[in-house]
């Protein structure tokens, strides 16, 4: 973050925490026409996501953890670390599975996740995560697909409640 004036960096800083998921728009038709496998699409859509936020000072490395969760956050699904520097490309597999170069940038109060295809038949698509207060929104788009967005909606998580978390480890667990 040092290439980011103080004010920015003050203001990233409020970004970090966590955030539940209290709505989607549009994000089952995201996923499909993204190419994302049914079973992949049906476990991203049962649940509610959390996003937690967190920045590594020694490396400079922000991370972005998605967590699927059911049943009022007492079962863990699926966890997915998103780390990233600004402003670096880098070699991503995406969650589906596809092979992508990304960079993420900031500018204001979003982050903006650029990811191009490696390959041919991959699409890539451009995730803005919007940061306001308590409120986070990330908007999601395929390149292949212009006109098909994604919206969904967070908000932070103030109270952290002991809640006992069961990870689910294998599908025989299912």
């Amino acid at each position: 973050m040092e290439k980011l004036d103080e004010l920015q960096r003050k203001e990233m800083e409020k970004w970090k925490g966590k955030y539940l998921m209290t709505s989607w728009e549009n994000y089952a038709d995201f996923l499909e026409k993204l190419g994302v496998p049914l079973l992949l699409r049906k476990l991203a859509t049962m649940g509610t996501p959390i996003v937690e936020v967190s920045y590594d000072e020694v490396i400079e490395e922000w991370n972005i953890c998605r967590t699927s969760t059911l049943f009022y956050r007492l079962i863990k699904l699926r966890s997915v670390d998103f780390r990233f520097k600004l402003d670096e490309e880098f070699d991503e597999i995406t969650p589906d599975k596809r092979d992508v170069r990304s960079v993420v940038t900031v500018e204001g109060n979003r982050f903006t996740h650029v990811s191009k295809a490696k390959k041919e038949g991959v699409t890539g698509h451009t995730v803005i995560t919007e940061f306001n207060g308590d409120e986070v929104v990330r908007y999601m788009t395929i390149d292949k697909v212009p006109d098909c967005t994604g919206l969904m909606k967070f908000t932070r998580m103030k109270v952290e409640k002991d809640i006992k978390v069961t990870e689910i480890e294998e599908d025989d667990d299912l």
